[in-house]
């Protein structure tokens, strides 16, 4: 059986509206014996609340373990690490941290430095973890997506917006666990066979993660704005139930 990856906001639904078609599309490719893997880099999340919502718009039973984000990525690379880890986010990715492992206040104390989105940062979090780079501590992002969708036309700052601002100031590339960088694509090759295709909206994730898998790469319009060029993509269609219907008929 062969694996489409999807990615989820602005492919399959916006702001949890499912975007039409959509779930007649997965009957249909699951009736021609293809499978579904959803990958998202929402870190705001844990997997199973994004298995929820998505069961509960697509009324579609979907095993945890099908849903990839870089909350389970950074659990994967976590295991046997005994390491105190200060996170830059939310109350929600500290609750999550810590229930993998020790989470300190002070920056000093920790053997990691994990970057997750807030809804605002300021120049001095920015000073304070490239100086912790500087003096050696591991320093990663849970993605470093620049923006994401609010609705159809308006967009808020995503976590590649600090990240960004880190990056210039020491010099190099912070490594993430989101897509499409080599954790993320590591964790599916590892845990998933014959993923062949990869459907979404971002070339900068979703389908230089689809170059990663050597997988097939769908585009999907979207009222995102790709900062690469589009072509580089496989396909690109209007929809994902358009992508689903060109697989079936064609692979």
């Amino acid at each position: 059986m062969n694996t489409i990856a999807t990615d989820l906001d602005g492919t399959i639904y916006l702001q949890s509206r499912i975007i039409p078609g959509v779930r007649d599309s997965i009957i249909s490719a699951k009736k021609n014996n293809l499978d579904f893997i959803f990958i998202t880099n929402n870190s705001s999340e844990t997997p199973q609340t994004v298995k929820n919502r998505l069961e509960k718009i697509l009324s579609i039973q979907i095993p945890v373990r099908n849903i990839v984000t870089p909350l389970i990525v950074l659990k994967k690379y976590l295991n046997n690490k005994n390491e105190n880890i200060y996170v830059h986010g939310s109350s929600k990715l500290k609750n999550y941290v810590s229930n993998l492992s020790v989470i300190t206040k002070n920056i000093k104390d920790a053997g990691i430095i994990l970057i997750g989105r807030k809804d605002h940062f300021t120049t001095d979090e920015v000073e304070i973890i490239s100086n912790a780079f500087n003096d050696g501590k591991n320093v990663f992002a849970l993605n470093k997506d620049l923006t994401f969708p609010i609705n159809e036309h308006e967009f808020k700052d995503g976590n590649g917006a600090i990240v960004k601002e880190i990056e210039n100031l020491i010099g190099c590339e912070i490594k993430s666990f989101g897509k499409p960088d080599r954790f993320y694509s590591s964790y599916l090759n590892d845990n998933f066979s014959n993923i062949r295709y990869v459907i979404g909206d971002r070339v900068d994730t979703d389908i230089l993660l689809a170059k990663e898998l050597n997988a097939k790469s769908f585009l999907v319009k979207s009222s995102i704005k790709n900062h690469l060029n589009e072509d580089i993509a496989d396909f690109k269609f209007s929809t994902f139930s358009e992508c689903i219907s060109f697989i079936i008929k064609n692979f």
